[in-house]
């Protein structure tokens, strides 16, 4: 397999990428569904974990204007199971139909045939019925058969654990979510094939020969803590398969320890300790680590942040036993990746690389050449996008730039994909925005109003004391509020540094009246110096033009916002529309019509603890339809996990390791803690 390799290109080809087509879903019996054009993606993510995709509200209820009679009901794990046994069940013919017509055939036969017929009816449905069970999932008896039943899989090293068959899930249809392979109870193998099955065995960029078990690390420090993962995966084919994922955190960045690199170092030991649990031993000595720190080094001082990767580096190399997965730069040489301050576009890629892996769009041994899914991660300061653009001739081709990022080789395939990470534009930061519009063109309307202290009056035509705002003196009406509410907000002054902090109080202005504040905010009208632009003067190729029919996944705050309103696992952004409308005019009184009987506890939980959810889902709205030009049609899905891995960097940035190092061993060192030593141990290059 090649290298992966990724790099800034200037000049960028045409990629053409095929449609995918997508079935109408069929409805419930009773209602009647017009067929979907093809020309809108429609992503089925029901089996993700941890409560997203647990139940399908009825979307269509959004269609209907605000009144006291619409209600948003809770998701229901129950009513998803029987709409899931529904479409099974006009399914054409599955294993269990196609089971019942040959005990029928054999009954027939053994009732009426000769018995010379008989035998070979008979001899042929057994044939036939174990070709059949040969290709269908292991599941224990009395399984309704549906993917989130959890009873599909016995515990591996219970009595009734029975291997599945040595089928890949790598050969699973592009789009569908991967199902790990049960665990089996010797760390050193997998159920999904051994060293004897492992026909062709897969070889890495450098000849060398895969392992059969591979075991990776990757730590994520971020500014409020550190985070362990340690993957498992399985070279049954070409592509590595994700097999299980180890999760822990210790309490405090690196951040903290800047004048202590030391010390910094040391916070990491306990999540070492917990990686040299989890990988056998034998292993040690070939599982890639790699160190990736986010923004909070970033912040500190001078030299510090890289004092603080220098100590870390020097640990990991004298005291621990695993290879530090360090890359090439673009002239071929060893680079120092394996510990780093992670640039932020990275971040968005790794996470395309995540979700298109877990969907099976992207480093699969069949090569299939699915249209990737475009991801939308929605942070506090900044929002990210990344997704495979489309040119139907080389002349629509993407402008050069530092927007242009290139997957080489990755997974047998290539990508030219889009990345922006848009600053300024993250939902915190969109808060702060829009409260300070607020603020602002109310004080232009009123400029006496604001005004705190007790020297002014009406006829004062001072300036505005900046300083001397506080939540308890000043006040803003905000239509982005829930009308009646109130709540404390920073806001912010063209030309200053520091920041006021004032109370807002919620108008009756609604949404109408608060996305004219968000378009505002949006800056769609900025000078665009390379067309097409999205925002803020921003290149970026149309989506509608460019991305038409593959799916779109939401991340983040996407979904912690959008989930208690059970718009999951996916909707349109007309309906996002009418969600906050009728989130800006809810009022907690009955009386009003529009109280708690619209919406789930859930949540009327969520309104009463967020008096600005109307601004948050006023914000998305506008990013998404205003921003980046989605029609009202357009569906997108939201996550939080899938397969039971959770969306975001890490698992794409492993992948990322695993294409680029290949085979990456490290020699037992004297001091070495708990080395082991591994029959695969080689110098690492």
């Amino acid at each position: 397999m090649s290298s992966f390799g990724r790099s800034l290109s200037k000049e960028v080809p045409a990629s053409p990428s095929p449609s995918s087509q997508s079935p109408a879903r069929p409805g419930p019996p009773g209602r009647h569904y017009k067929a979907r054009s093809i020309s809108r993606a429609s992503l089925d993510l029901s089996n993700s974990e941890h409560g997203a995709f647990l139940g399908q509200t009825n979307l269509d209820d959004l269609d209907d204007p605000p009144s006291s009679s619409s209600a948003y009901p809770p998701p229901s794990s129950a009513a998803s199971l029987g709409r899931t046994a529904s479409r099974r069940s006009r399914m054409p013919l599955g294993p269990k139909r196609l089971a019942f017509f040959l005990l029928a055939a054999v009954g027939l036969v053994w009732l009426l045939g000769p018995t010379q017929r008989r035998q070979d009816v008979t001899t042929y449905v057994n044939d036939k019925a174990g070709q059949v069970l040969d290709k269908t999932p292991w599941r224990r008896p009395g399984n309704l058969g549906l993917a989130n039943d959890a009873t599909d899989m016995p515990p591996p090293n219970s009595p009734g654990f029975v291997p599945p068959a040595s089928s890949s899930s790598s050969s699973a249809q592009p789009g569908a979510v991967r199902e790990r392979p049960p665990l089996h109870p010797d760390p050193l193998k997998t159920t999904r094939c051994d060293e004897s099955s492992r026909l062709a065995k897969p070889h890495d960029a450098k000849g060398n020969v895969r392992p059969l078990v591979q075991y990776a690390v990757m730590i994520d420090a971020g500014s409020t803590g550190s985070r362990v993962h340690v993957y498992k995966f399985n070279y049954c084919s070409n592509a590595p398969e994700l097999e299980d994922e180890y999760f822990n955190l210790v309490i405090g960045g690196l951040s903290n320890y800047g004048t202590q690199p030391s010390a910094a170092a040391d916070s990491l030991r306990p999540l070492l300790q917990n990686a040299l649990e989890r990988v056998p031993k034998q292993l040690h000595g070939c599982t890639p680590i790699a160190v990736k720190a986010t923004a909070g080094l970033r912040l500190l001082p001078g030299e510090q942040a890289q004092h603080v990767l220098d100590a870390v580096r020097t640990m990991l190399e004298t005291e621990y036993p695993f290879p530090i997965a360090d890359g090439r730069d673009s002239r071929g040489q060893r680079a120092t990746k394996g510990v780093e301050i992670m640039e932020g576009k990275e971040e968005g890629v790794f996470a395309w690389i995540t979700v298109n892996y877990l969907l099976n769009r992207i480093g699969n041994s069949q090569g299939h050449e699915a249209e990737t899914a475009a991801v939308m991660d929605l942070g506090g300061g900044s929002t990210q996008i990344v997704f495979e653009p489309a040119f139907t001739t080389a002349s629509q081709g993407m402008q050069p730039g530092e927007h242009v990022y290139q997957l080489k080789d990755f997974g047998a395939r290539s990508f030219t994909l889009y990345q922006n990470s848009y600053l300024g534009y993250g939902l915190m930061q969109a808060r702060q925005s829009v409260n300070s519009l607020a603020a602002f063109t109310y004080s232009l309307a009123h400029p006496n109003a604001v005004r705190t202290g007790s020297a002014h009056t009406a006829a004062d035509a001072g300036p505005l004391d900046w300083s001397a705002m506080t939540p308890d003196n000043t006040r803003i009406p905000s239509p982005c509020f829930a009308a009646g509410k109130t709540k404390a907000g920073t806001i912010t002054q063209p030309g200053r540094a520091d920041r006021a902090s004032v109370t807002f109080v919620g108008t009756e202005g609604g949404f109408a009246a608060c996305r004219r504040l968000v378009e505002v905010m949006m800056d769609k009208d900025a000078v665009c110096s390379a067309r097409p632009c999205s925002f803020a003067g921003v290149y970026q190729p149309s989506m509608m033009q460019t991305f038409r029919t593959a799916p779109i996944i939401a991340l983040s705050y996407f979904y912690d916002r959008l989930q208690p309103f059970g718009l999951a696992p996916e909707f349109r952004i007309d309906q996002l529309a009418k969600l906050a409308e009728k989130v800006c005019a809810y009022q907690p009184d009955a009386t009003a019509g529009r109280g708690a009987g619209e919406f789930s506890a859930e949540a009327q939980k969520e309104l009463e603890d967020r008096p600005e959810t109307c601004l948050d889902l006023t914000f998305m709205h506008g990013l998404l339809s205003l921003g980046y030009e989605l029609d009202g049609d357009r569906k997108v899905s939201i996550a939080k996990k899938l397969g039971g891995t959770e969306l975001g960097w890490c698992l794409g940035a492993q992948l990322a390791v695993l294409e680029e190092e290949g085979l990456l061993c490290k020699a037992p060192t004297p001091g070495a803690a708990l080395s082991g030593g591994s029959p695969l141990l080689a110098p690492a290059a």
